[in-house]
């Protein structure tokens, strides 16, 4: 019985990709998200504030990386299932970026005043 998920695809192509899609699916729609908020966590409690600084971004910048790859290499889907494209990419690429700066400009602010 033909895998229906491989849609005439030769069975070697979809199985080279593992559970790696998945992976990184998860990636940027969860765990990312999770670690950019524990990063910021870390600069309101002024924890090493170059190293969270450092690491806020380079999350940031790891799921723009992410989610390129998942478009680009694996086929990706948007959070509806539907094939994504690079339209797709810039547009959230332009809104975590923009989210991002935004949380990281808040949680500089409560660290500043010492709100928590």
């Amino acid at each position: 019985m033909e895998n229906p998920l491989a849609q005439g695809k030769p069975a070697s192509e979809t199985e080279a990709a593992g559970c790696l899609p998945l992976l990184l699916r998860l990636t940027w729609m969860a765990f990312g998200n999770l670690a950019l908020f524990l990063c910021a966590g870390l600069i309101i409690k002024k924890s090493a504030p170059v190293l969270a600084d450092t690491a806020y971004f380079a999350v940031a910048a790891g799921l723009i990386l992410v989610r390129y790859l998942d478009i680009t290499r694996y086929k990706g889907l948007t959070s509806d299932e539907k094939p994504a494209t690079l339209a797709d990419w810039r547009r959230y690429s332009i809104l975590l970026s923009i989210l991002a700066v935004g949380i990281w400009v808040l949680a500089r602010f409560v660290a500043t005043l010492g709100w928590l």
